[in-house]
């Protein structure tokens, strides 16, 4: 246990956040803080390369480059600046691409194994939920005999793949590096997919001295047919496509500094209520777009209704273009309920992380992000290696408006602290990628319908609101703190989520 906290300033800083366009644009935010550093692909993942061999050279397909992103195959990108939607994770940049279903015809992908943590290819349906998906690890070589980098820790990076997008219904038996688009899952059954498919490219972590192309740039999009005999809509290559900064040439528009400076009116706190929060805090499993909102509908109401639909068709399989390699939780606040929280668990390893053999990792990578429902974007994220962890190995997340952190709030003291933001509701998510089958205690192992407490056990993060008599003075520990303020959010009793006197009798927070 800790027993002197270090009273530190803290200094502040602004940066924009990561968001994805695939279906409209809406304005970054940007944050102040200290502990977790944001993400800086100079300082990023290096420790593995002084322990690999030279990159090998890969081939590209020979295609021109036009001004501005014109012709690239991927239409759209997450931008920092511009754009954050669909709760994205500021570690990670995505690129979309949307490609029409002709008959007879597949899409050829054409990459290189990058100096990053993570890839991966998604395919959507038409509510946005991911069909199928390719990580990086499942890849195989174009050249025989070569390793997969992301499978061995030692094989050269800079080798290619050929990976591509059948746009029939996923067969019992898939083809090697190959997606399929075709079928929308509806319960226990399909329905063809017509319109068209959603392909999302996904970079996590970059390696020190690369952004997150990895040093190898973009793979290349070819319409082809399905045999692969003949090309008939080879994609221009590009390093940023069109959307939403003009190939990267549109600057930064200045208007996320100006989100931070907007606070919410103290006299409106009482006023406006958030149904995505209960009383007390309570932690959610997301498994899809429709049962969430059907979850949000019976905290607004008083009534539950999440779990008694979700066997309906259409209200499992993801949403809000979330990846098939992530799973995540969530946990709804409110400032009428207290203007600071925390989160606490027990914090997974992670691949890359000191004393961690490759492959002993239990997940690839996890983050914890705060983030606001209505618009979907994020405030502020902190990813793994940025997450301080006490001498338990639990990690302690208070999340306040820049003026109310405690000097005592930082890494030192066990505390990653994040930025609230100028919202109403604040939402947690966390994340987990990829994890080892031996880790019994993922999101990923937690069936729909099931208490995830059961099964997560001190992994699963538990929320608490945090009022002046716990922040006045540095308490003994991180451990200690969440302690108090969970006491303090037990006191408060069980409240009502959006409709005025309506009560709805809230779990009580499990230690």
């Amino acid at each position: 246990m800790q027993t002197a906290f270090r009273q530190e300033p803290h200094r502040a800083r602004c940066r924009g956040v990561m968001g994805v366009l695939a279906l409209g644009i809406l304005l970054g935010a940007c944050s102040s803080e200290s502990g977790p550093v944001g993400l800086d692909a100079t300082q990023a993942g290096g420790a593995r390369m002084a322990q690999r061999p030279p990159d090998l050279p890969g081939d590209r397909p020979e295609r021109p480059q036009f001004p501005v992103g014109v012709g690239c195959g991927w239409q759209a990108a997450s931008d920092i600046n511009v754009t954050n939607i669909a709760f994205p994770d500021d570690s990670a940049k995505y690129w979309v691409a949307v490609v029409p279903h002709i008959p007879g015809t597949r899409l050829r992908i054409d990459g290189r194994f990058g100096h990053m943590r993570y890839f991966s290819f998604n395919v959507y349906d038409p509510l946005i939920r991911p069909v199928d998906a390719i990580a990086d690890e499942a890849l195989v070589p174009d050249e025989a005999g070569q390793a997969n980098p992301f499978v061995e820790e030692r094989a050269p990076l800079g080798g290619s793949y050929t990976a591509y997008v059948d746009f029939g219904q996923k067969p019992e038996t898939p083809a090697i590096n190959t997606l399929y688009s075709g079928a929308i899952p509806t319960g226990d059954n399909a329905v063809p997919n017509p319109a068209g498919t959603v392909i999302m490219y996904r970079s996590y972590v970059p390696e020190a001295g690369f952004d997150f192309q990895g040093g190898v740039g973009l793979p290349v999009l070819t319409l082809e047919t399905a045999d692969g005999s003949q090309e008939i809509l080879p994609y221009a290559d590009c390093t940023e496509p069109l959307i939403p900064t003009g190939g990267g040439v549109v600057p930064d528009p200045g208007l996320n500094d100006l989100l931070l400076t907007i606070d919410l009116p103290d006299a409106l706190l009482g006023l406006v209520t958030i149904p995505t929060a209960t009383m007390p805090p309570s932690t959610q499993v997301f498994y899809g777009l429709p049962t969430t909102l059907l979850q949000i509908l019976g905290n607004a109401l008083g009534v539950p209704l999440g779990e008694e639909a979700s066997g309906l068709p259409l209200t499992g399989g993801g949403g809000f273009l979330s990846n098939l390699h992530n799973d995540y939780t969530t946990i709804g606040f409110a400032r009428r309920f207290g203007s600071a929280y925390v989160v606490r668990a027990r914090a997974p390893s992670w691949r890359g992380a000191a004393g961690v053999p490759w492959g002993g990792e239990q997940l690839r990578y996890w983050s914890i992000c705060q983030n606001e429902f209505l618009t979907q974007r994020f405030v502020d994220c902190a990813r793994d290696e940025e997450v301080a962890l006490d001498e338990s190995g639990f990690f302690t997340v208070m999340v306040t408006d820049p003026a109310d952190r405690p000097t005592w709030a930082n890494a030192d003291n066990g505390i990653t602290w994040l930025p609230w933001g100028p919202f109403p509701d604040g939402l947690i998510i966390y994340r987990h990628m990829l994890p080892d089958p031996g880790f019994d205690q993922a999101i990923q192992n937690v069936p729909q319908g099931t208490e995830p407490a059961g099964i997560m056990g001190d992994y699963l993060p538990i929320g608490a609101y945090c009022h002046d008599e716990q922040l006045s003075q540095a308490p003994q520990s991180a451990a200690a703190l969440f302690d108090d303020c969970l006491d303090a959010t037990s006191g408060q009793g069980a409240q009502s989520g959006m409709v005025f006197g309506m009560q709805r009798a809230g779990s009580t927070p499990v230690r």
